[in-house]
């Protein structure tokens, strides 16, 4: 899952409410370890629960004078406390409001401290393999463990924009990372979730574009990797 994938989706408004499937919540998890922005965003979801809980019990609290019949206005809330549905509505309210505090929340804060905590990253040099006739780097690591490569994009002053497009040994495209003319003056790193690829071959080609990403763009460069998990 990308970033882009994961504001299309709402990723961070499923995650909280619980509602996302497991496999959907697995590559959310591995995204946003590494995307600043998600994590960020996930610690204001945290924050905003946990006022909103707060505000429930001050909510609910009995109040010190009772309001004139003629002053009160029934509202979905007075409604929800009617006698004859107050009990269910209640336990369902505190059920989710108990799942939040002892799970979700607590999986988030822990997700959320790792993104934010300083660590080291497996990294390969696809620098020098620029070529179809390079050998293959081979990338060795923990399935749970993210990497990054580092590779540079042969200058092409006709082209705005390049794409970074990882395929596997039969050609099909796994993930595509858009790079910009002026990043592409630097050595670009491209950042793999943990478990985000299957051990295999691999190939990273770089493509050269007239306009936005989309369409396949004219190849420029390719570089091969080999992956593999040590804990297989």
């Amino acid at each position: 899952m990308d970033h882009n994938d994961a504001i299309r989706m709402k990723a961070v408004e499923q995650y909280l409410l619980g509602e996302m499937p497991a496999g959907l919540r697995d590559q959310f998890e591995e995204h946003f370890m590494g995307c600043q922005e998600c994590a960020r965003d996930l610690k204001t979801g945290v924050a905003f629960l946990e006022s909103a809980k707060e505000n429930f019990r001050r909510d609910i609290a009995p109040s010190a004078a009772p309001a004139k019949q003629s002053e009160r206005r029934e509202s979905w809330i007075t409604a929800l406390f009617r006698p004859a549905i107050a009990a269910p509505a209640l336990a369902v309210l505190l059920g989710v409001v108990a799942y939040q505090s002892l799970v979700t929340i607590p999986n988030i804060k822990s997700e959320v401290s790792k993104a934010e905590t300083p660590t080291s990253i497996a990294s390969f040099s696809l620098l020098s393999g620029s070529s179809r006739g390079e050998a293959s780097v081979p990338v060795t690591l923990k399935r749970d463990e993210p990497f990054t490569l580092y590779v540079d994009v042969p200058p092409q002053p006709a082209f705005p924009l390049y794409t970074l497009d990882v395929e596997n040994a039969s050609g099909a495209l796994e993930f595509s990372l858009a790079v910009s003319a002026e990043e592409a003056k630097n050595t670009v790193q491209v950042f793999v979730p943990a478990a985000r690829l299957a051990p295999g071959d691999y190939a990273l080609v770089i493509r050269g574009a007239q306009s936005q990403p989309g369409g396949q763009g004219s190849e420029i460069g390719r570089s091969r990797f080999t992956l593999h998990y040590a804990d297989q």
